[in-house]
Formats: structure tokens, C-alpha cells, sequence
């Protein structure tokens, strides 16, 4: 009863107010002849409105099966669609309506129309009568239709008497403050509709069905008193499908942006464009800030782990008994397995553990395995030593590396070799390719400047650059101490550590992607200056707009997603063509896709081509972070059999934050609300699409069998 309250009354005062606003202007304007015309036209939309209703119920009941789903589930599409409009409508437009319904009286006024105010009245009031028809469908289709109806009943007689209250001035209401509460309570019920029609549109085979979320029947059944009400009221089912929580979730987070837009959230404006970020403490008598100007970090942290990685070397090329994983059969420990590694302790250690862990460290920490754990920086920087005192410095890195290409190159190419061979599953081939790639960085350090291997060639590097954009911790300069500073010792370096081995300007610093976190720039930094600051800011905060884009990056995410579908689907894609083609193919398919997506965001939206490259890559890319776990953790979801649960809270939360990663990149790239809009379309669908294929891979289910 209390949905069909609060939609007929909300719907039903905003016609009240439509039509009071009306009245009101014809008797201020000794325009009363005409008050009996608004009221014909009124009384044309109310008759619509019936007719409509009448029609809509009547196709309702004619349907069964699979057509009646796909109806219901359309119809809760559309209802979702205009409640959301009107929702954001009204928050923006509340206080210009009447000035607005105003002019509109006076321009059919001047114009002698009789026609032009009947229609204005009945196109102002069959709008809403039509939400209303759109929304009770919702409504009563999930809810028991007496009370429904009873219900919208009583809303409308109060609305009415709220729009006479106002009409005649006898009462002052707020209302910003009833528009903003029902829109809340109207936000919360649409999301109820949005899971409703997934679940319709799942049944009717339109979206792809999935398995179960959960199964809270036992607590709160679906035909009980609670579950009724919380199943009209904000959409409850004790089995939700997946796809239909997802979707529920994305609704709600994409709200909530419409109503905050994260404003309020950057620091005092002293971090550089406004990225949100909240420096750990006030100055460098922080103990955080005296760890890490120690002289022995990150050293000692590089050296320990230099030594284990030469372990486990040792160990899968030698076969090794270590614990439990003694060589024999698939691995195993305890109640853990799978049957794609040898059991072996490397194979533990570098698939199961450290990859995931690498991955998902990336998003809290950024590169901080770049700068203070990788054994192969190390190495490298050991290297350029030696070739420094035998060769001397070189001036500066080649052109051709600066251009962007090596790192995606060099991580799909190492990608197709570990997927085409059985690296991950015999140990001393896992640990040949990784001496392998040791040597290469010797090579590639004696040849060409620091920092070139960790910036420019290294796979690793390149894996991590794209997902640190997402993480929580950052180093960011003050900008009002780099103003004043003058020497500059953060680009020079001192004797207390070299120069950023990046080659960043530390006091530009706006983006994660290349930062090492080797705290060269802290430590250089004067004491009493403290400019640089570690500290931490919403996840992804730098892609909103987003920060320094790059047109190389950018293609880069469309081309790992195609990569990644070749490496879940290895032989299952054109399995008749060798799997190298395919591989190599889906890449160069989806880095096409995203530029045709891009050419028509260009088109409907006005954008410039190259801006829409350079810009939305990164709105797949917390969807693609998922895709590339759920590619390369294999083994480890595998190993503790966690794979169907992590697929899809991985698969969720990367597709709502790139939902969100899409509202915000077009929001401050298209100022016109209508344009962004049309420009949503094409690159929504694509995420849509890819969570769709995905959900079929790993969380295909049947959602209620009509048969």
C-alpha cells in the first residue's frame, strides 16, 4: 500500500501544483474565464490517463510465459527510466517550474489560443497521469493489487489537498524538503524495479540468466507479511539473481553520484587539480614520513625479497621438497587444490600467492611493489651502477620509448607466451622464464638510462601503471611549498637519494600511474619544506575527469579486455584456428570496437574523436581490473575454490565503478546534460555486454524455470 501511496501522491502533487500554478496566474491576470478550459483539459487527461491504464492492464493480462516477463520487464524499464528523469528533474528544476508554467499561460494568452491552454493543462497532467499509469504497473505486478490500489487512492486525495493548500496560501510546505525525502524514499523503490525487471528480462531470455546471490527464504520468505512489504517497497526477494543485484547496486551507487557529485571531497585545494586526497599527518616528524626517509628503505625490503625469489629458483629447478608440496601430483595443501600446477613451492608461491596478491595490492598501494619490493628494480639499478662507472651516464632515454608502446607491447606479448606454454603448471619452466626476463632487464639497464626498464619496458610495470590509477594511496605535493621552493632538490636529487628514477617532476605530480613509491622525492625534499605528502583519496579519484589521460593507455584497456577474453575462452573461440591468430585477433577486434564506440560518442555528442580516445578507456577499466583477475587468478580461485563467489563480487564492483567512471568522465567532458546522455548510450551498452559474456562464463544459472 505504501508504494501506491507514495508514487500517486507524489505524481498526483506535482499535477496539483501544475494546475494550481495554472489558476493562480489566471487570477492574477483577471484571466478568470479561461479557469474552466484548464479544468476541460484536466479532465481530457484524466480520461487518457484511464484509458491508458485500461490498456496497459488489459495487454498485462492477456500475456503468459515468456511474453508476459518481457512485457512486465519492459514496462519496469520505462518506469524506471521516467521516474529517474523526473527524480533529477525535479531536485534541479523545482524552483523554476511555476516561472516556467508561467510564461508558457501568457504566451497561450497573447496567442488567443483557447486550444493552447487546454492543451498545456492536458499535456501537464497526462505526463504525470501516464508516470502514475507506468508506475502502479510496477507496483501492483510485485505487490498485492487491492492494497496498491487502496493506496494510490489515498495518495491522490492527499495530493489534491495539498495542491488546494497551496493553491490557496493557507499553508506554507516545503517543498524542497517533500520532494527531496520522497525522492529519496522514489530512488530506493526505482532500484527495487530496476532488480524486478532484470529478473523479468532473465526469465523472458533477454538478459542471460545467473545463479543466485543468496537464499534468505528461511529468515524472510517472499509471501511473508515483511517480505511483502520489503519486496514492494524497496524491491526484496530472498533469492535474488547476481545479474539482478548488480544491477540494483549500480542503480543506487549511480544515484547517489546524481545527488552528491562528489563535491566537498578535494583537500583545500593545496594537492594538485583538485584530485580528493587526505595527507597522512602535518609535516615529516610523522613516523610514517621517518620510515620512509630511512636510508635503508626501500633497500632492505628489495634485498629480502631478491633472496627469497632466488629460493624458490632454486627450488622448482631442482624440485624440492619443501612442506607439503613435495613434487607429486597436482597442488595441494590440506583441503586445498587444483589441477592445472605441479605441487611445487614455487608454483604456490608465484601463482597462487604473489600474482593475486600483486594485483590486488595495486589497489590500495599503487606501485609500491615497483619501488620498495621488486627484486628485478634492484638488479636493474645495480646494473646501470656498473655501467655508469664503465660507460658513463647517458643524456637522456630514446624517443621511441617515450612513446608509449613498449609497456603494452611487452605485457601481451609475455602474456601470450605463459598462457601458449606451460609455464604455469612445470616449475623450472615458470622459473627459466623468470631468469629470463631477469637478464633482459640487466640488458635493457646496461643499455639505456636508470629507470628506463621500470618505466618504459618492464611487463610488470605495465600491468600495475593502469590499476594504481584506482588505488586509495598516493603521494601528492603541496603546491603552495613547491611554489616558493627554489632549488628544486626532488628533480635533481641529493646525496640523501637520486632524482625520481621515473623521471617525474615530483612537484607536478597528479597521477599513480607512473609513480614508483621509491620515496626518493621524500627524502629529498627539505624537512622544514615537507611538500611531498603520502596520503590517501577516493579510489580512482584521479580518473573522474580523469586526470592526464593517455591516448596509448586508453587503447591499451580496449586491447587487454579483448586479450582477456582469448585467454578465458582459449579454445573454445574459432577452436579450428591456431590459438595464436585468435589471440592476437580479439585484441586488434576489441581496440577496433572501442575506436567505433568512440567515433559515435564523437558524432552524437560533439566531443572530439581524439579526446573520446584519450578519455574513455578508463571507464572500462576498474571492468577490465575484474576481467584480468579472474584471467590470471585462476589458479589461486581455483586452489581455495573460491572462484564462482569472487567472480561475481568481482564482476559487480567493476562494473558500478565503471557505471560511475562513466557518469563522471562525460559529466566533465560534455557540459550538456542531453548530449552526455546520448554519449552514455553507446559506452554503456559496451559494459553492459562485456558483463553479460562474463556472467555466462562464470555465473550462468537458471532463474525460475517457467516450464
Amino acid at each position: 500500500m505504501f508504494a501506491g501511496f507514495l508514487v500517486a501522491a507524489r505524481e498526483g502533487l506535482e499535477a496539483s501544483l501544475i494546475v494550481g500554478i495554472i489558476l493562480a496566474y489566471l487570477n492574477r491576470t483577471n484571466n478568470e474565464r479561461y479557469s474552466g478550459k484548464v479544468w476541460l483539459g484536466v479532465l481530457f487527461a484524466i480520461l487518457a490517463s484511464v484509458v491508458v491504464a485500461a490498456a496497459v492492464f488489459f495487454t498485462i493480462g492477456e500475456l503468459s510465459g515468456q511474453a508476459e516477463e518481457l512485457f512486465e520487464g519492459l514496462v519496469m524499464v520505462a518506469a524506471v527510466g521516467i521516474l529517474t528523469y523526473t527524480i533529477l528533474w525535479m531536485r534541479r528544476q523545482s524552483a523554476s517550474m511555476a516561472k516556467e508554467l508561467r510564461e508558457k499561460v501568457a504566451a497561450a494568452l497573447q496567442a488567443g489560443s483557447v486550444f493552447g491552454l487546454i492543451a498545456l493543462a492536458f499535456l501537464s497532467v497526462f505526463r504525470e497521469g501516464l508516470e502514475t499509469v507506468l508506475f502502479m504497473v510496477a507496483v501492483v505486478r510485485s505487490s498485492d493489487p487491492i492494497s496498491s490500489f487502496a493506496g494510490a487512492a489515498i495518495g491522490i486525495g492527499v495530493a489534491v489537498l495539498l495542491g488546494y493548500l497551496i493553491y490557496t496560501g493557507s499553508r506554507r510546505i516545503s517543498l524542497r524538503a517533500f520532494f527531496d525525502i520522497t525522492g529519496a524514499f522514489l530512488v530506493v523503490f526505482a532500484a527495487g524495479l530496476v532488480g524486478k525487471a532484470t529478473v523479468a528480462l532473465q526469465v523472458a531470455g533477454v538478459f542471460p540468466g545467473t545463479i543466485p546471490a543468496w537464499d534468505s527464504s528461511r529468515i524472510i520468505g517472499d509471501n511473508s507479511i515483511l517480505g511483502v512489504l520489503l519486496g514492494t517497497l524497496v524491491g526484496y526477494t530472498s533469492a535474488p539473481s547476481v545479474l539482478q543485484v548488480i544491477f540494483y547496486l549500480t542503480y543506487l551507487a549511480l544515484m547517489a553520484y546524481f545527488f552528491v557529485e562528489f563535491r566537498g571531497l578535494a583537500y583545500n585545494g593545496e594537492n594538485h587539480y583538485g584530485d580528493p586526497f587526505k595527507p597522512i599527518g602535518g609535516g615529516y616528524g610523522h613516523w610514517a614520513y621517518r620510515i620512509l626517509r630511512h636510508p635503508a628503505v626501500p633497500q632492505v625490503t628489495s634485498g629480502v625479497m631478491l633472496v627469497a625469489f632466488v629460493f624458490l629458483v632454486v627450488v622448482a629447478i631442482f624440485g624440492l621438497n619443501v612442506g607439503p608440496f613435495d613434487n607429486q601430483g597436482m597442488l595441494h595443501w590440506g583441503p586445498f587444490s587444483n589441477n592445472e600446477n605441479e605441487n611445487n613451492l614455487f608454483n604456490f608461491a608465484l601463482w597462487v600467492v604473489w600474482l593475486p596478491l600483486l594485483s590486488l595490492s595495486a589497489l590500495f598501494v599503487g606501485r609500491f611493489w615497483c619501488g620498495n619490493l621488486c627484486p628485478l628494480r634492484l638488479v636493474a639499478d645495480w646494473t646501470r651502477d656498473v655501467a655508469d662507472f664503465l660507460r658513463g651516464k647517458p643524456s637522456s632515454s630514446k624517443p621511441y620509448m617515450r612513446l608509449g608502446w613498449l609497456l603494452p607491447v611487452t605485457f601481451v606479448l609475455i602474456t601470450f607466451y605463459v598462457k601458449n606454454f606451460p609455464v604455469q603448471t612445470i616449475p623450472w619452466l615458470g622459473a627459466a622464464t623468470f631468469i629470463a626476463i631477469f637478464f633482459v632487464a640487466v640488458a635493457v639497464s646496461f643499455a639505456f638510462r636508470r629507470g628506463i626498464w621500470c618505466r618504459y619496458v618492464c611487463p610488470i610495470g605495465g600491468w600495475l601503471a593502469r590499476i594504481a590509477r584506482l588505488s586509495i594511496l598516493s603521494l601528492r605535493p603541496r603546491l603552495d611549498s613547491c611554489a616558493q621552493c627554489v632549488a628544486k632538490p626532488c628533480l635533481t636529487g641529493t646525496t640523501l637519494a637520486p632524482r625520481c628514477p621515473a623521471f617525474l617532476n615530483p612537484s607536478h605530480l597528479d597521477s599513480n600511474r607512473y609513480c614508483l613509491e621509491c620515496w626518493n622525492c621524500v627524502k629529498n625534499c627539505p624537512k622544514e619544506r615537507a611538500a611531498m605528502h603520502l596520503g590517501y583519496r577516493i579510489p580512482g579519484a584521479e580518473l573522474l575527469r580523469p586526470y592526464s589521460p593517455d591516448m596509448w593507455e586508453a587503447i591499451f584497456v580496449a586491447g587487454l579486455i579483448g586479450m582477456y577474453i582469448g585467454v578465458v575462452a582459449q579454445g573454445a573461440i574459432l577452436p579450428q584456428l591456431p590459438w595464436g591468430l585468435v589471440y592476437f585477433g580479439l585484441i586488434a577486434l576489441a581496440i577496433g570496437v572501442y575506436l567505433v564506440v568512440c567515433a559515435l560518442v564523437s558524432s552524437v555528442s560533439g566531443m572530439r574523436f581524439p579526446e573520446a580516445i584519450k578519455n574513455l578507456g578508463y571507464v572500462a577499466l576498474p571492468l577490465e581490473f575484474s576481467m584480468a583477475i579472474l584471467a590470471f587468478g585462476d589458479d589461486a580461485l581455483s586452489f581455495f575454490g573460491i572462484t564462482v563467489p569472487a567472480a561475481a563480487l568481482l564482476l559487480g564492483l567493476g562494473f558500478m565503478w565503471s557505471v560511475l567512471l562513466l557518469a563522471s568522465i562525460l559529466r566533465h567532458q560534455i557540459r550538456n546534460p542531453w548530449l552526455a546522455l546520448r554519449a552514455a548510450v553507446p559506452m554503456g551498452l559496451v559494459l553492459v555486454g562485456l558483463l553479460f559474456l562474463w556472467s555466462q562464463w562464470f555465473l550462468a544459472g537458471v532463474v525460475l524455470d517457467l516450464t
